[in-house]
């Protein structure tokens, strides 16, 4: 028979659950700051005790550094007090999306205070890069025993490059179109740290302009603009020197004694003697060297030495006689620049003062 009143088994009790160091800390911090406010007569204990917590210095520096790591500019521009100006189409969600190089990871140092000015330093990896920046904060606030902080604005950085090519070449930045286009002028845009990628928009079978991610420069530091250059294509290679041997073949045709805008040139051995019906002979064709890179107003071109030679008519004014006179071969070479438009290669050469010359 079973006694009814017999005590009924109990549960072992069970140990409590040590707190981690870390957790000890973060819960007298947070017991400290509702400690505080209740001393000050505060009345939403709760909501004091977190902003505590978050307007520590080093988490306000980390606030804005954790929201660029994020790609968040919006959030990060408003912890910065960064308003966007007319024309600051990298100062967006959008144009941030687009980077590369950002930041990757950072510590944030203890406060200083010098001569009433609080600053925190962190040390940021950024792409392959690792550098220090100082943050300035200032109190925004709060009470006397806990006051609330705020990172003191923050400048862009910049974005500086310069596209160097044909007249009209369109680009973009970060997929966006700048307010105005210039070439062959430093180009200077605000923007959150990061690579930002500089695209031409207008192609072309005759020259290239490589795309080029543009590191944008710190605040305090000189901006120096990463150059984006045309570079000629084989095509292009190919039409210019197309143009170029057509450009010496017209002057090797030319009937005149000096053949406009030609490196070569003849006169009567006589100073006496008119000349005329000049027959020009290419003896030995020269060959162009063209630099890939754009410069001041083309692509540069150089040649090798080449030989020419001429017969022509010569008549003697003193008395009317006529005769056939021939120049001995005789070198020159030639320089110019190569363009492009509608119709294709350009070649204008530039000619010396004194181009080659044989008397005949």
């Amino acid at each position: 028979m079973s006694d009814d009143s017999a005590p009924a088994p109990t549960a072992e009790p069970v140990p409590p659950r040590a707190l981690s160091k870390k957790t000890q800390r973060w819960l007298w911090a947070a017991l400290a700051a509702v400690t505080i406010v209740t001393t000050a007569g505060g009345v939403t204990l709760s909501v004091a005790a977190v902003s505590a917590l978050q307007s520590m210095p080093t988490l306000v520096v980390s606030q804005y550094l954790r929201a660029l790591e994020r790609g968040d500019a919006t959030g990060a521009m408003k912890l910065a007090g960064i308003k966007a100006r007319s024309g600051d189409i990298l100062l967006t969600d959008a144009a941030y999306g687009t980077i590369t190089d950002r930041i990757k990871s950072f510590t944030v140092a203890a406060p200083v205070t010098r001569a009433g000015t609080t600053t925190v330093s962190a040390t940021i990896t950024q792409g392959d890069r690792i550098y220090t920046r100082s943050f300035a904060i200032r109190k925004d606030g709060g009470i006397p025993w806990l006051p609330f902080w705020r990172l003191s604005p923050v400048e862009p950085e910049t974005l500086d490059f310069l596209v160097d090519g044909p007249a009209g070449l369109t680009y973009t930045v970060a997929g966006l179109k700048p307010k105005s286009e210039p070439l062959d002028t430093d180009v200077r845009l605000r923007a959150l740290p990061g690579s930002y990628p500089v695209e031409v928009t207008q192609r072309s079978k005759n020259f290239d302009v490589p795309t080029a991610d543009v590191l944008t420069t710190p605040t305090g530091l000189t901006p120096s603009p990463t150059v984006l250059t045309a570079l000629l294509s084989a095509a292009g290679k190919a039409a210019a020197q197309k143009a170029i041997d057509a450009w010496l073949d017209g002057c090797v045709a030319s009937h005149d004694a000096e053949p406009a805008n030609c490196p070569f040139w003849t006169v009567p051995g006589d100073p006496g003697d008119d000349i005329s019906d000049v027959h020009w002979q290419l003896l030995t064709r020269p060959t162009a060297d063209m630099l890939s890179e754009w410069t001041a107003g083309g692509w540069d071109v150089d040649s090798t030495s080449g030989s020419v030679g001429a017969t022509a008519l010569l008549t003697r004014r003193s008395d009317g006689s006529s005769g056939i006179g021939i120049t001995d071969p005789f070198s020159f070479s030639f320089k110019g620049t190569v363009t492009f438009n509608g119709a294709g290669a350009v070649f204008t050469p530039l000619i010396d003062a004194s181009p080659a010359q044989a008397g005949a």
